[in-house]
């Protein structure tokens, strides 16, 4: 886990996930990718949103967690979940839409084939997708 801090955001642009969703399951390779969800406001909780995410799209069995969380504080919070980079490729996203005080976790079920830098790709879109389906201006 790492975690960077001290940003300025511009709030009037500010996106934010107001309630807990999840985006469509994206398959590559009998691999599978799930992004989810939720707003958040306190950077000390995360274990407590990352089980209850767990718990509600039922992520239990999947091979990786990464996440990523931005606060309008200028707090941002990445975890690899054990795949390296993906953490960063949540946050990058996050930074590009101007999301915060959101915290947004992907999934993903190793289908037992390589997919080289194709599975940060699509860490980005289905980080991407999530927050413009279901993020609204603050």
């Amino acid at each position: 886990m790492s975690q960077v801090s001290s940003r300025r955001f511009l709030i009037g642009t500010a996106r934010t996930l107001k309630e807990t969703v999840s985006g469509m399951c994206v398959s590559e390779k009998q691999s599978r990718f799930l992004a989810c969800g939720t707003s958040f406001i306190d950077s000390s909780d995360r274990s407590s949103v990352i089980k209850s995410l767990n718990k509600q799209f039922k992520l239990k069995k999947a091979s990786h967690l990464s996440w990523a969380l931005r606060l309008s504080d200028g707090t941002e919070i990445k975890n690899d979940g054990g795949e390296s980079g993906s953490g960063n490729c949540i946050l990058d996203v996050m930074r590009a839409m101007n999301a915060v005080d959101c915290f947004i976790l992907v999934a993903r079920w190793y289908g037992g084939k390589h997919l080289g830098g194709l599975r940060f790709r699509i860490y980005r879109e289905t980080t991407k997708e999530l927050l413009k389906t279901h993020s609204s201006p603050l």
